[in-house]
């Protein structure tokens, strides 16, 4: 059995780890390793790297130099690059158990990157995505305001590791929850500890774009649908979006469906910052649709029609100006 694991750094300690693993020592794994001069392909028998056997010093220590040389990956070269910092030690055996496990083939390039986690296009039986989300995020500190509430991040307030996992949980569940109540989202596969495995939402094996980069073709519609959407989330799967704009929308432009993604700072309509969160969702929509030249629903009557309650006047000037710190 020969599988791949493509773009991922083949390093000394990666193979030390791998020499615990002792039901692995009977596959061939074929590491890709792609520099910008030339790809080169390394294929080591995993008995042999548990045996520390046949394998020279001095060639893992040159795969190694030139793997953290060239550690930026291009894709679409004027559009996306990005800094492999996901792949910890944990991850890295994650992704080889998927692999070895037949949950996917391999892990190819990335489709996003950004400060709470990449997504990268995985082949295998179906379309899949993994969405790795950083333990060493950036935006640890502002991701903390979403949960506050939820029991179950209690005791991970100051353990990173522990809040990612429940994190990337939480947008698992919430996938799920919103799928169920029709809300158009990526289908979620499979969840270990911060890898997350959905569908790849494609057009002819190219992803699909953002609602801001795409054409729309009846805005007005999209508009409605949208809004139909955002109300099924909160009055029938009791979430608030909380980060909602064209930048979290994908779009299919062939069949003008729309993919509503990014869910994992989504919270329940208990949040005592709910009632901000969704304000500040609809005016992102407005400003997006009112770019169009649509006539877009005011605010306080939008979030009537959404909540069944009046929108508080004081709330919607305060999200005008609210940044999460």
């Amino acid at each position: 059995m020969v599988v791949s694991l493509q773009r991922i750094s083949l390093t000394r300690y990666f193979l030390i780890d791998l020499r615990s693993l002792e039901e692995y020592n009977a596959i061939n794994i074929e590491f890709h390793v792609t520099f910008f001069e030339a790809e080169r392909i390394y294929t080591f028998n995993l008995h042999q790297i548990m045996m520390a056997e046949e394998i020279p010093d001095s060639e893992i220590d040159e795969l190694e130099r030139k793997s953290n040389k060239r550690r930026i990956l291009e894709k679409d070269k004027s559009q996306l690059s990005t800094v492999e910092t996901v792949f910890d030690d944990k991850t890295r055996l994650i992704l080889f158990g998927l692999i070895n496990k037949g949950v996917i083939d391999s892990v190819e390039g990335a489709i996003s990157t950004g400060k709470e986690a990449n997504v990268y296009f995985c082949k295998g039986k179906r379309p899949t995505v993994c969405k790795i989300y950083r333990v060493d995020s950036p935006a640890f500190k502002k991701m903390k305001i979403y949960v506050e509430g939820d029991h179950r991040f209690k005791k991970f307030r100051q353990s990173r590791h522990g809040f990612i996992k429940e994190w990337a949980k939480k947008e698992f569940k919430n996938l799920k929850k919103l799928r169920k109540v029709g809300v158009p989202v990526p289908e979620p596969y499979d969840l270990e500890r911060n890898v997350l495995l959905m569908e790849f939402l494609n057009r002819d094996d190219t992803p699909l774009p953002k609602l801001k980069d795409a054409e729309v073709v009846n805005p007005a519609k999209l508009y409605k649908e949208i809004m139909d959407s955002v109300k099924k989330m909160v009055r029938e799967a009791k979430l608030i979006h909380g980060d909602l704009s064209p930048f979290n929308i994908l779009f299919d432009e062939v069949e003008q469906r729309y993919y509503i993604i990014d869910v994992s700072q989504s919270v329940l309509d208990s949040h005592p910052q709910a009632e901000l969160f969704l304000i500040r969702d609809l005016m992102n929509l407005n400003d997006f649709f009112a770019g169009f030249g649509l006539e877009i629903i005011e605010i306080k009557d939008l979030y009537r029609w959404i909540t069944g309650m009046p929108g508080d006047e004081g709330k919607i000037l305060l999200a005008k100006n609210y940044k999460i710190e």
